[in-house]
């Protein structure tokens, strides 16, 4: 049987973050999604489980989503991360792909687009830089 990969969403903003679970739990291809509303909170979940991919965003009470990308690097190098943000700009994309990100992505997004690129994300070798 083929392990479930294992997602978390942090996102302070509950309807989003309920959202895009509800995005990806609705597609049957056996996601396990958890989310966190704080970087604090998710570096609970990161140390209490594994995950496969940490979708964070950017502003975040606390520290924020690049913070929580160099807790991941440092300490999880395997998990993907995928930066999501209404406040983009280049330097924050930049220093997001400095993190080794994934992808990035900003707000407002279609979930159509949301989904693609987790399922593209997820099809990545996690050791790749």
């Amino acid at each position: 049987m083929i392990e479930p990969k294992r997602i978390l969403i942090v996102d302070d903003e509950k309807k989003v973050a309920f959202f895009l679970r509800e995005g990806l739990e609705g597609l049957g291809e056996g996601y396990e999604v958890t989310s966190a509303e704080s970087a604090e909170s998710a570096l609970r979940e990161l140390a209490a489980h594994s995950f496969d991919l940490v979708i964070t965003d950017f502003r975040l009470p606390g520290l924020n989503g690049l913070q929580l990308m160099e807790h991941l690097r440092k300490n999880n190098p395997n998990t993907r991360t995928i930066l999501i943000t209404a406040y983009g700009s280049e330097e924050v994309e930049a220093a997001a792909y400095k993190l080794h990100a994934r992808r990035y992505l900003t707000k407002p997004f279609r979930i159509e687009d949301f989904v693609r690129t987790v399922r593209e994300t997820l099809a990545e070798d996690p050791a790749a830089p």
